[in-house]
């Protein structure tokens, strides 16, 4: 039975996944990635061009489930809408699956729009955790590139001494608590900042996923979850 047209870019997408996982991004064929996910080679290539422009479809639906499960764990409490604990969370996030990690956080030679992410994503939760108070009054610019660059190192440590991950955790935490983070926050302007911050990761995930597969229209369902409702008073 043909699969569904609405279903194709999905599934491709689901099975470039599974093949950057198992051969890494480099060994994969389009012809890998066509078998596994039952389509011919040129129905890979009348949404992905290129095998780079599928590679890059595939981790830009990656920063966005990172992008997601932070704001479901700033949603529940599980992270604390802090520079320090954000930066935390995510070393902590590359680190669980390194080989599917957002480009610009492994491979900082290889292109990828950061007009799209993380820059603007980063600056705008950073603007409104300074507005709010959160982060001590410094260039926003600074600041993201501080959270960029500890990220990016952090993450090279951690992949090259697995035992010291712990250790590059509390120190990456502590780095930017320290410098960025303002010890007197309010905590009732954490809770005023955080729909914003959470609005904020939601819009970028929508992009991202929006630029997915863009050069075909699909109706696949490509987001990691559904966008919550917006909060009533």
């Amino acid at each position: 039975m043909a699969r569904p047209v609405q279903d194709r870019a999905e599934v491709i997408l689901a099975a470039a996944r599974t093949q950057f996982l198992l051969d890494g991004p480099e060994r994969t064929t389009v012809d890998a990635v066509a078998a596994r996910a039952g389509v011919g080679k040129g129905t890979v290539f009348l949404y992905w061009p290129t095998k780079a422009r599928l590679r890059e479809a595939v981790f830009r639906l990656e920063a966005a489930r990172m992008l997601t499960d932070l704001a479901d764990d700033l949603r529940t409490g599980a992270t604390h809408l802090s520079v320090g604990r954000v930066v935390r969370s995510e070393i902590a996030a590359v680190l669980e699956n390194p080989g599917m990690a957002p480009l610009p956080m492994t491979e900082p030679d290889t292109p990828f729009d950061l007009d799209e992410f993380p820059g603007p994503a980063l600056h705008r939760v950073l603007s409104i955790m300074q507005r709010h108070g959160l982060v001590r009054d410094t260039p926003t610019d600074e600041v993201a590139t501080a959270f960029q660059t500890v990220m990016s190192g952090s993450v090279t440590l951690a992949l090259a001494a697995p035992d010291r991950r712990a250790t590059v955790l509390d120190a990456a935490e502590r780095l930017i608590r320290s410098t960025y983070d303002r010890p007197d926050a309010d905590p009732r302007a954490v809770a005023a900042a955080l729909p914003e911050v959470l609005d904020a990761l939601e819009d970028t995930v929508d992009r991202l996923v929006g630029s997915a597969a863009p050069d075909r229209p699909t109706t696949a369902e490509l987001r990691p979850r559904p966008r919550p409702a917006p909060a009533t008073a």
